[in-house]
């Protein structure tokens, strides 16, 4: 429930971002167009987060770890500033590539 309420937030507060300029606001302080950034990074990171700790696939084995890597993966090259489709095939890689060893493995 919590997730559904940090998601509406954001988003609320993401669309109010978007339309204050419209509605004849001359400028977003920057303080708060910092603060709107780091809101939506969080509670993007948060959902992933939890969406791979409870990941649930019985066809690969240690399916949590493999999820938990691959997630990590994914966010140290978003960290590095890449675009989201590098960021998605390091992730996606990672987790296929760790997904084929562990169930070789086992």
């Amino acid at each position: 429930m919590t997730t559904l309420v940090a998601l509406l937030l954001v988003g609320a507060g993401s669309l109010a971002y978007r339309l204050l300029p419209l509605l004849g606001a001359a400028r977003v302080p920057e303080a708060v167009s910092r603060a709107a950034g780091w809101a939506g990074v969080s509670v993007l990171s948060a959902v992933t987060v939890r969406g791979a700790l409870h990941h649930q696939d019985r066809s690969i084995p240690w399916a949590v770890p493999v999820a938990v890597v691959a997630l990590a993966v994914a966010l140290a090259v978003a960290a590095r500033g890449r675009s989201i489709l590098v960021v998605l095939c390091a992730g996606a890689g990672t987790y296929v590539a760790l997904a084929t060893v562990t169930g070789a493995l086992t």
